[in-house]
């Protein structure tokens, strides 16, 4: 099992100097493996397929932010942006990329966040990114580090099967097996609702 984590660190390695169309083939190989793995390698190539997506998305950010304009967006083009939420994520790359992910209701709150992480970390340079396409804003080191990024959302409001709700109930009160059972992976969904 060694063996697997050495492999999914080197291709997160490897990833991190990757283009585009690099950035879509490592994400193929892992897909290709992800069903080979333990469940623990399996989370592991779950989190890198979000990085790797994450670093295809900072790539066009750059591309579409090359002018001065685009990189350093106007008070109008943010008002432009009508979401209902935004989320925030930040980054530690000493320990590990993710460091955490915040849901606010306006662009100040979450700017405020990720001024906050920034000063906790302090980084000597760095730039704002917008991506006009997204809405999306990447505060980004000199080093192409993304160091926090701010998208743009609207909540989302599924209908909840009852026996979700009931497995939420149930752990809200203590129990955490009837929700275990919700993603038991060795029965079918129908037999883990029943169990």
């Amino acid at each position: 099992m060694f063996h697997i984590s050495e492999i999914l660190h080197g291709i997160e390695r490897r990833a991190e100097r990757a283009v585009v169309h690099e950035l879509r083939l490592i994400t193929q190989e892992i897909l290709s493996m992800r069903t080979h793995l333990s469940i623990e390698h399996r989370a592991h190539a779950d989190a890198l397929l979000l990085k790797l997506d994450h670093l295809e998305r900072c790539q066009h950010i750059q591309v579409s932010g090359t002018t001065e304009e685009a990189s350093a967006p106007s008070p109008a083009d943010l008002e432009a942006l009508h979401p209902s939420h935004y989320l925030a994520h930040f980054y530690d790359h000493d320990a590990g990329d993710l460091d955490g992910v915040a849901l606010t209701e306006t662009l100040a709150a979450a700017v405020q966040l990720v001024r906050e992480h920034l000063d906790e970390r302090p980084c000597p340079s760095w730039q704002v990114r917008h991506c006009a396409t997204s809405g999306a804003l990447s505060f980004v080191s000199d080093d192409e580090r993304v160091l926090a990024c701010i998208a743009p959302c609207d909540a989302s409001h599924p209908q909840v099967e009852p026996a979700v709700a009931e497995a939420c109930a149930a752990f809200a009160a203590g129990d955490v097996l009837p929700l275990q059972r919700l993603f038991d992976l060795g029965l079918p969904p129908a037999q883990a609702l029943a169990a």
